[in-house]
């Protein structure tokens, strides 16, 4: 399954389907012993998940990558801030999205 990403310098946000979806995604992250909260904000919706940054971040990506969850940039991060990866894990619509610019 695809999960949307948005970062900026103090957040990598992930977006579930719906509530149901970041309720689950929360108990398998913390599960897995990694840090994660409500994500904060003028964006923040009641599916969207605060990974942090930096390898607390990567944790929780790879926790996620590790259960079978794959990545997909979330439609409101900036085009020019859409990498191939995020922290090494792939982020698919990089590239089709910088060629579309």
């Amino acid at each position: 399954m695809e999960l949307e990403l948005s970062t900026s310098l103090r957040a990598t946000w992930v977006w579930a389907a719906d509530r149901d979806q970041a309720e689950l995604l929360r108990a398998l992250l913390e599960t897995g012993g990694c840090q994660v909260s409500a994500a904060r904000g003028g964006n923040a919706e009641d599916r969207t998940l605060d990974l942090d940054i930096g390898v607390v971040a990567l944790e929780g990506l790879e926790c996620l990558r590790d259960a079978g969850y794959s990545f997909r940039w979330h439609p409101g991060q900036h085009p020019l801030d859409r990498t191939e990866d995020q922290y090494g894990i792939p982020v698919a619509s990089a590239v089709s999205d910088r060629r579309a610019q």
